[in-house]
């Protein structure tokens, strides 16, 4: 009899200690969750974060730019809720196409870094720029004006068993919307944060971090006055 209560103290104990824990796994995913949630812009604005993943490699040559043509998926950002710090994704909201117009001192990445004259290197893309997000296709209102930064440094250590480099690249445009999808008829700002990887061959994988701010069009534009 001893031992029989003996064993049902224990298990009443292990189980009260259980809801303890519980209670108090419950209490902190709460508290860690339960935030107010702050936006700043106004209610105007929609902002869109994204990660494109794409390919692209050496098309042609014109007068001033090497022609190169990329193509590849759009995924929605997943970022840290306290820190802000991109995650991943895990869901493709779309794609994205376009012909790159690099300047020729890209071909300078092939040498040493060091011997690169400028700061930064000049690209662009033409106007034949897509990118579907949810069923919404933005082009280019106003030409994207973006930028490589050798100066900075290879974004990874070179390894010998996979000959590539990858240089930081930014870039921002005046976007719209077509008529279709959730952002149907919106304008706005693209601006692209990322890292172009290459090989001796200048076959080449962008992934870029992205934002796109946009809002509805305003009739006509009011000017302030006193």
């Amino acid at each position: 009899m001893r031992l029989v209560n003996l064993l049902t103290t224990n298990k009443n104990i292990l189980s009260g200690l259980a809801i303890v824990a519980l209670t108090v796994s419950s209490a902190t995913a709460f508290a860690k969750n339960d935030k107010e949630l702050f936006n700043p812009n106004t209610p105007s604005l929609t902002v869109v974060n994204s990660i494109s993943d794409v390919q692209g490699y050496v098309g042609g040559f014109g007068a001033e730019n090497i022609i190169y043509p990329i193509a590849g998926d759009v995924y929605a950002t997943v970022t840290d809720d306290d820190a802000g710090v991109t995650q991943g994704a895990y869901v493709k909201e779309g794609s994205i196409s376009a012909t790159v117009l690099l300047s020729y001192g890209f071909f300078d990445l092939l040498g040493d870094w060091t011997l690169i004259p400028n700061p930064t290197i000049p690209w662009t893309m033409s106007d034949d720029f897509a990118m579907i997000i949810n069923g919404t296709t933005f082009s280019f209102e106003e030409k994207l004006d973006g930028r490589a930064f050798p100066h900075l440094g290879p974004v990874e250590a070179y390894d010998p068993e996979n000959p590539t480099l990858a240089v930081r690249m930014s870039g921002c445009a005046g976007v719209r919307a077509d008529d279709a999808g959730d952002y149907a008829g919106k304008v706005g700002t693209l601006c692209l944060n990322g890292t172009f990887t290459f090989d001796g061959n200048f076959n080449g994988h962008g992934v870029s971090n992205c934002s796109i701010a946009i809002h509805d069009p305003q009739p006509g534009f009011p000017v302030i006055t006193e």
